[in-house]
């Protein structure tokens, strides 16, 4: 239940979503589906004075635009991403991502855009502070930082766990934002700050209108995998999302990109993970070198009860096989989507 008055506003379109968002300040807060910030209101992390909610827009169907590129509106359910042709067939990799995000009833809700935007979390942020944690936090306003007393008042290691954040990373995808000054284009890398205190990369106003990806190149592969206790209805250990393009000759690998998901502030590239295995044979040694580089790169938190050595040994074994799965795609050997 949520214990205070706020007031709710509700434009026919993202231009008026705009305008409200300008003319009321940072005390005004964009709803879509709210299967994030209405539970951040009821543990009071966030507290809006109105909610300009989204639920009148009509998302555009996905499309390829003029330049092959595979556009999908951000409000966009994330149920109706599952169950699109469409994005089954040319973009596998992020239907398997908005499959495994909660429960059905979350994925009817929730949507791309929503997914990308949510807060960080932690164990001890997540809860009502008048009940175990009664100082404030620093990511509340307070002086302490109950999972990391030795951090200082401006870092806050909560963790962003979005499923489909590392997988559009991996597939090069980008985002269209727009606020009453007009539309600007950034990747999805750009959209985090790598702060747990403010872990997104938004103007103020700003709203993502859209999300873009480029068509997959010739011998192009994909692994996916989210990690855990119960294969789904929670939030991850970690997730590991990967694409291979192999040179022509289809052995070597040309490109690889590696995003591994809710184990820091923001999802974090592998990036020299990924150019240890541009130019080599992505066989089984390849991978097992590329896993342990990215695994150190990455440095995971310990989060919601799963030690740093636990998820580093999940990542071990699932970015392994992800990558494997990747290389057979990208050679034909399994199907791509």
């Amino acid at each position: 239940m949520i214990l205070y008055d706020f007031e709710y506003e509700r434009p026919q379109t993202l231009a008026e979503a705009a305008g409200l968002l300008a003319e009321l300040g940072p005390g005004a807060r964009i709803m879509a589906g709210g299967t994030d910030l209405l539970p951040n209101m009821r543990v009071a992390i966030a507290q809006p004075t109105t909610i300009v909610g989204l639920s009148a827009i009509t998302p555009e169907a996905p499309r390829v635009d003029a330049d092959g590129a595979f556009r999908i509106d951000a409000l966009t359910r994330l149920a109706t991403l599952t169950d699109s042709e469409f994005v089954r067939q040319r973009l596998p990799m992020l239907a398997e991502a908005a499959r495994v995000v909660g429960s059905n009833q979350i994925r009817e809700m929730g949507t791309l855009g929503g997914n990308l935007c949510q807060d960080t979390r932690c164990l001890q942020l997540n809860q009502k502070h008048d009940f175990q944690f009664v100082a404030p936090c620093y990511k509340r306003g307070g002086a302490c930082c109950y999972p990391f007393p030795q951090n200082k008042p401006n870092i806050c290691w909560s963790v962003y766990m979005s499923d489909v954040a590392p997988a559009l990373i991996a597939l090069g995808a980008s985002l269209e934002c727009v606020d009453q000054s007009g539309a600007r284009r950034i990747s999805v890398e750009d959209l985090f700050t790598g702060g747990g205190l403010r872990p997104l990369n938004l103007k103020g106003g700003e709203i993502i209108q859209a999300i873009v990806v480029p068509p997959p190149p010739s011998y192009f592969g994909w692994g996916y995998h989210k990690s855990t206790r119960r294969g789904g209805l929670e939030f991850a250990i970690a997730v590991a999302a990967a694409t291979i393009r192999l040179a022509p000759d289809n052995v070597h690998c040309a490109e690889a990109r590696i995003a591994i998901g809710a184990v820091r502030e923001r999802p974090v590239r592998a990036l020299a993970a990924e150019r240890g295995l541009v130019g080599k044979v992505p066989d089984a040694a390849a991978i097992a070198a590329a896993v342990a580089t990215a695994v150190v790169e990455v440095s995971p938190l310990p989060h919601h009860d799963f030690t740093k050595s636990f998820i580093v040994d999940s990542l071990r074994v699932h970015l392994r096989r992800v990558l494997s799965r990747a290389v057979e795609r990208a050679r034909g050997e399994i199907p791509t989507a």
